[in-house]
């Protein structure tokens, strides 16, 4: 049962039942974290500007910096977002919570909010990295992750904010880092939502050994939208990441780096050259048995849309003409599991 604050909160902002879990989840956090506050609207455009973010997105999310005096409401969602991220910061064993958008209604202001919560914890994360010794390059490589997805939200519904607010929580938690063309999150074998599905089971797992049983540490590859995911650049990021993560998280279980992806989709060979960047990447995955429907990752992915109709997907691409010919026979794609040992530095 919410309390009154959070119901009041809920009517001022007019979230429906959708809302009710988050409401109670931000109700849950109790007294936040102290510190929350937001930059000025210069130094806020000159980092959203940095991340890479559309000019229309910057100017809508700088119009509407809350404050706690006139955006009360808004400013109670803020605080309790930003303390779950910093009370979660570094654990990958943290479960993600709820993280809706929130509603069309609200215009630029509910769009931005997301963007805000990025500005208000960012100095909670860069003292993190610090601690880490992240170097601070792959800093702003990692949170300009946030322009990608804002860029997508606003191509997508032509509106300010983030296409999936969940990943972006990551960026701040500490969990996820950009190095190079790959990103990679830390997480442990058997533990958190980081964990990749399908997995082995105990005994599979005791047979491969070290690095593969529940517990262990590992790390979990991203593909970001991008240049061109070409083996050299890959082989770069792998080599990179191993060196940096081993030497801001040494740990002593870690062997290996896992995948879950519609890219490592087998059938992908049958559209495909011989050759193309995407079979070059699957080539050093081994595959974990088993898979889930992935046709929805590869629509939205490949389209930005999970529910156009097929006669309306467009076919200039090889890739784009290969969905729609895979998915017309009657065919559905995999969500797919595979790991690499990665180089040692």
């Amino acid at each position: 049962m919410r309390n009154a604050r959070a119901e009041r909160v809920g009517a001022d902002l007019g979230l429906d039942e959708r809302y009710t879990t988050w409401l109670a989840e931000l109700d849950a956090v109790g007294e936040p974290e102290p510190g929350t506050a937001l930059p000025s609207p210069r130094h806020a455009k000159s980092t959203l500007r940095q991340l890479g973010c559309p000019e229309e997105s910057v100017a809508e999310a700088i119009a509407t910096l809350p404050h706690p005096s006139s955006d009360p409401a808004r400013w109670w969602l803020l605080e309790r977002c930003r303390t779950r991220l910093v009370r979660t910061m570094g654990d990958p064993d943290a479960e993600r919570g709820t993280w809706p958008k929130l509603p069309r209604e609200l215009g630029p202001a509910g769009g931005a909010f997301y963007l805000h919560l990025f500005l208000a914890t960012i100095p909670e994360t860069l003292e993190y990295h610090a601690k880490r010794n992240v170097p601070e390059r792959v800093s702003w490589d990692t949170f300009a992750d946030l322009g990608r997805h804002v860029a997508i939200e606003r191509t997508v519904t032509g509106a300010t904010g983030v296409d999936e607010p969940w990943w972006i929580t990551l960026h701040l938690r500490g969990i996820l880092y950009e190095i190079g063309r790959l990103q990679y999150s830390v997480f442990r074998i058997g533990h958190g939502p980081e964990h990749p599905e399908p997995w082995y089971d105990d005994k599979e797992a005791a047979v491969l050994g070290p690095g593969f049983r529940t517990g262990d540490d590992a790390l979990g590859i991203h593909i970001p939208a991008g240049a061109p995911l070409t083996p050299e650049s890959c082989a770069a990021s792998y080599r990179e990441a191993r060196a940096v993560l081993d030497a801001c998280f040494p740990v002593t279980t870690r062997r290996i780096a896992t995948c879950s992806s519609w890219l490592l989709d087998d059938q992908l060979r049958e559209h495909l050259l011989p050759g193309s960047n995407i079979l070059e990447f699957q080539r050093p995955f081994r595959l974990v048995p088993g898979f889930v429907d992935g046709d929805a990752n590869v629509r939205t992915f490949v389209f930005r849309s999970a529910d156009t109709p097929l006669a309306e997907l467009p076919q200039e691409t090889r890739m784009q003409r290969a969905v729609v010919a895979h998915l017309r026979a009657g065919r559905h794609f995999h969500w797919r599991t595979g790991w690499i040992e990665l180089p040692r530095a």
